[in-house]
C-alpha cells in the first residue's frame, strides 16, 4: 500500500483550505462540508445542564491551582444505562463515566464525573439498531462526543460542564456521514498528531483495480466548543480489499477509545 500525504493544515490558517475541500470529497455529511465564502454562525447551542468548573482552590504558598471537577447536579446516571469509563473530562484527575439509555425515547447519552455531575443529550439520531457513542480529548484540549446511529454521526463538546453543538460552516450542527449515504463519507475516526489526538472525517472509494483509496479529514474543533471546520487532507492508495483499515473507516471510533452501546432494540 503506498500513501500519498497532503498537508495544508498550518496553525492559523485552516480557514485557507475550508474552501479547497468543499470541492474535495470531506468525509463528512453536508452538515460538515465547507463552503465556498463561508457562512455567519448563529448562537451558540447548548444542551443538557449547565455550569462552569469552579475556580479550584490554592495550595500554600506556591498557589497551584487544584480543580475539583464539575459541580454535582441533581440529574443522576439511569441505574439501567449501559456504561464504560472514560478518562477525565473535567479537570479533577479522576476517571469518569460515559453511558447511554435506552429509558427514554430519543435515548440519552450522558457523562457522569468522578465528582458527581451527570451532564446528558438527547440523541436525536433516527437510525434503527444500534446506536453508539464515545469521548475524547482533542489535541488542542477540548473533549469532544460523537454519537452514531451506523448511518450518520452528530458532533458534541463538552466544555465548562455542558455539551455544545459545534456549529460547521452552514451554520448546522457539524455531523459525519456514514455509508456515504450522501456521498460525503463513510466512517470517524482519530489520528495521533503533536500533543494528542484529532478528530477525523473519513471515506472509502473503491478503485477500478479492485484497490481502495482512503481520504481522512482533520476536523478542527475550536477551544470553546462552538464551531467546527474542516482541515488538512490525507489520501491513502491502493488499500486491498479485507485490510483492516477500510474497517476502521466504516466505523465511528476514536483509537482505542472505549465506545459504549445501546442493545440495539
Amino acid at each position: 500500500m503506498s500513501t500519498v500525504l497532503s498537508k495544508t493544515k498550518v496553525a492559523g490558517q485552516i480557514s485557507l483550505c475550508v474552501g479547497l475541500l468543499a470541492l474535495a470529497l470531506s468525509g463528512c455529511s453536508g452538515n460538515g462540508l465547507a463552503t465556498a465564502g463561508g457562512a455567519s454562525l448563529p448562537p451558540t447551542e447548548t444542551t443538557g445542564s449547565t455550569g462552569s468548573v469552579p475556580a479550584g482552590e490554592t495550595d500554600g504558598d506556591d498557589a497551584e491551582t487544584i480543580s475539583t471537577g464539575c459541580p454535582a447536579t441533581a440529574e443522576t446516571m439511569p441505574a439501567e444505562a449501559e456504561t464504560s469509563t472514560i478518562g477525565d473530562v473535567d479537570g479533577d484527575g479522576e476517571r469518569d463515566t460515559q453511558w447511554y439509555s435506552e429509558a427514554t425515547a430519543p435515548f440519552t447519552y450522558g457523562i457522569t464525573t468522578a465528582s458527581g455531575a451527570t451532564h446528558s443529550i438527547t440523541d436525536n439520531l433516527a437510525g434503527p439498531g444500534r446506536h453508539s457513542g464515545w469521548t475524547a480529548p482533542l489535541h488542542n484540549g477540548v473533549v469532544v462526543t460523537v454519537l452514531d446511529d451506523s448511518r450518520r454521526a452528530d458532533l458534541y463538546a463538552f466544555v465548562d460542564c455542558a455539551f455544545v453543538k459545534p456549529i460547521g460552516v452552514d451554520g448546522q450542527q457539524y455531523a459525519f456521514d456514514m455509508q456515504n449515504l450522501r456521498g460525503n463519507g463513510t466512517g470517524v475516526g482519530c489520528m495521533e498528531v503533536e500533543n494528542g489526538l484529532e478528530l477525523n472525517g473519513l471515506q472509502v472509494a473503491k478503485n477500478k483495480d479492485g484497490t481502495f483509496s482512503q481520504l481522512a479529514t482533520g476536523i478542527s474543533v475550536s477551544a470553546d466548543g462552538r464551531t467546527a471546520m474542516n482541515g488538512y487532507t490525507a489520501v491513502f492508495e491502493d488499500i486491498p480489499e479485507g485490510d483492516p483499515q477500510l474497517d476502521h473507516a466504516h466505523t465511528s471510533s476514536c483509537a482505542d477509545l472505549p465506545i459504549v452501546s445501546t442493545s440495539g432494540r
